[in-house]
């Protein structure tokens, strides 16, 4: 079993010591809530313009289904018609 724990000590030793080495930017999650807040709101209007567009497409439709399906006016009469008014 040492020849395992030998190479995975090792490796975790040389992690470490990079780690420590390592220094996190001070305001790296900052920057980084921004950009997730950011893009939270760009997806949230995308979804937005798209249900308004499918809102406004949807009534469109309707609208000219509506107005195809209509029945023509008549055509006026041409023979004349005389109201009589009785006392």
């Amino acid at each position: 079993m040492t020849s395992v724990d030998g190479p995975e000590a090792r490796l975790r030793d040389t992690l470490d010591s990079l780690a420590s080495t390592t220094k996190p930017s001070p305001n790296a999650y900052v920057r980084a809530r921004a950009e997730w807040q950011r893009r939270d709101r760009r997806r949230r209007l995308v979804m937005l313009v798209l249900a308004v567009l499918t809102v406004v497409v949807a009534d469109v439709v309707g609208l000219w289904a509506l107005h195809s399906c209509a029945a023509p006016d008549p055509p006026p009469r041409k023979d004349r018609i005389d109201v009589i008014v009785q006392p």
